[in-house]
């Protein structure tokens, strides 16, 4: 469970203040795919990153399993992420002189023999269709296969809680569908919590809750449930 009680976000603008967020509070549950909504500098990725223990908000507090977070213990707040959180991004960010299969690889936080772990990526890859890709040349994937990629190299630490960021931004119109499609899957197979920050309605609102943010507050809240 992640929750925000009262959080502002503020940033100083020379010698004025720029609140990005008011007062925001929010659950956010296991299982539960939330989508979050609104025109741009409205907060999104602000919200988003607070979710994702990237950003420390200005006032308010993050309490993550009954536990407020205490950003001033690092390590703490760094194996909190590393155990608990993926994050897919807009652009895949895959590291370009490695294999699809090497990329899953260095993300994977593991003790077990290095076989093992290969099998675990290479099963994950096969999940999402690329069992042809294992040593492909990342530079040669397509839009759609390296997005993939970075989805699943986002879930193999199995994590309770996918965070994604304009996930289909970057795509054409099929290979959207089919991340979105590729990630309702997932999240149902892996019961985690999703969450999607998009500027697209068509997206939102396949949300079980759907989030608009509006002036840096929620606006409005929906449910398909």
């Amino acid at each position: 469970m992640i929750e925000l009680v009262e959080v502002q976000q503020i940033y100083q603008d020379g010698l004025s203040k720029n609140h990005i967020l008011h007062n925001i509070n929010l659950h956010i549950a296991k299982d539960d795919f939330v989508t979050i909504m609104g025109p741009s500098g409205c907060g999104k990725s602000t919200l988003l990153n607070i979710l994702s223990l990237l950003t420390r908000p200005t006032k308010g507090e993050v309490i993550f399993h009954d536990k407020s977070i205490r950003y001033h213990k690092e390590k703490e707040l760094e194996n909190l992420r590393k155990n608990n959180i993926g994050l897919v991004f807009q652009n895949a960010n895959l590291i370009s002189c490695l294999s699809p299969l090497e990329n899953l690889m260095l993300a994977l936080h593991s003790k077990d023999r290095y076989l093992t772990r290969k099998k675990k990526a290479m099963e994950l890859l096969d999940q999402v269709g690329l069992s042809d890709k294992y040593n492909t040349s990342t530079k040669a994937l397509s839009g759609g296969e390296a997005q993939r990629v970075s989805i699943v190299r986002a879930l193999i630490n199995e994590p309770e809680f996918l965070l994604c960021d304009e996930p289909t931004g970057a795509l054409d119109a099929n290979n959207a569908d089919n991340v979105i499609q590729l990630l309702t899957r997932l999240q149902k197979e892996k019961h985690c919590a999703l969450i999607i920050v998009t500027h697209d309605q068509n997206i939102g609102k396949l949300g079980d809750r759907q989030i608009r943010l509006k002036g840096g507050r929620i606006d409005e809240m929906d449910s398909n449930l």
